[in-house]
Order: structure tokens, then C-alpha cells, then sequence
């Protein structure tokens, strides 16, 4: 059986063509090495497609840079941003949210368990930490579940 399947078909090409690579495949990963020769960064991100017992889709995503290793857990949701030339990774628990953020730049972030209702509050009454945050994961709520 490929771990390559018709649910996230539709994603891996979209970050394929974010990255301009393509994904290899494990029995039980699917893994995308992302290189970038002018600013001298490499970025390994494998994703560990995990059926639930809704039969629900999650992910496990791991993420190894030169200094250091993020993993996002029960990831549900993937954003994939043309735009801002990113992904993100969404994982929700109640009203906790964390997001693990990949950029075409080399960036990687990861927020954990940011209370969801900082997500709508006025960005001006936030503190310096918070609203990073805030507007780094506030994309996750224009895109419906």
C-alpha cells in the first residue's frame, strides 16, 4: 500500500510546487529535502500520515534543520501559501491551537497551544510575543475546517 493516497495527493503536490522539489516516499513517511544554495539552508520534513479512529486524516511532521529538530503532533489542517511562500502545519485541541511554520526562505516557527481567541482580538492590545503569534496563525481562521 502507498502512503501516497488520494486525501493528500492533492496536498504533497501543492508543497511540492511551493518548493519546486518533489517528495520521496518511506514505507511509512513522505519526506521532502529543501535546499537553498543562495542562502545556504537545508530543511528536512518528513510527514507521517496517521488514520484516526473517525477516519480522519492526521499527520505527525517532523522537521530537521542544521540546528535543530520541531515536531507538530495530530496535525490536521495544512496551509499551503503561495503568497506568502509558506506552509503551515495546523494541530487544535479545544480552544488551543499550535501551528509549525515552514518558509520557502529557510524560516521554520512553531507555536504551541496559543489560546484561540487571541487569534481575534485587536493585534494593538497584544503584547510584543503574543502578536507574533497571533499573526503568524491567524491565517488558520479564513480557511474553514
Amino acid at each position: 500500500m502507498s502512503i501516497i493516497n488520494e486525501k493528500n495527493k492533492e496536498i504533497i503536490s501543492g508543497i511540492e510546487k511551493l518548493f519546486d522539489t518533489s517528495f520521496s516516499s518511506t514505507e511509512n513517511s513522505i519526506i521532502l529535502d529543501i535546499k537553498n544554495e543562495a542562502t545556504n539552508y537545508k530543511i528536512h520534513l518528513e510527514m507521517f500520515p496517521d488514520e484516526v479512529k473517525s477516519n480522519e486524516e492526521n499527520y505527525l511532521i517532523s522537521v530537521y534543520t542544521n540546528n535543530c529538530h520541531l515536531q507538530l503532533q495530530n496535525c490536521k489542517r495544512i496551509i499551503i501559501s503561495q503568497m506568502l511562500e509558506e506552509i503551515i502545519f495546523i494541530s487544535e485541541t479545544g480552544d488551543k491551537l499550535s501551528g509549525l511554520i515552514i518558509s520557502k526562505r529557510g524560516d521554520c516557527a512553531l507555536y504551541s497551544n496559543v489560546d484561540k481567541d487571541v487569534l481575534s482580538k485587536d493585534f494593538s492590545e497584544l503584547n510584543s510575543e503574543k502578536l507574533l503569534s497571533a499573526v503568524a496563525l491567524s491565517v488558520s481562521e479564513e480557511i474553514p475546517d
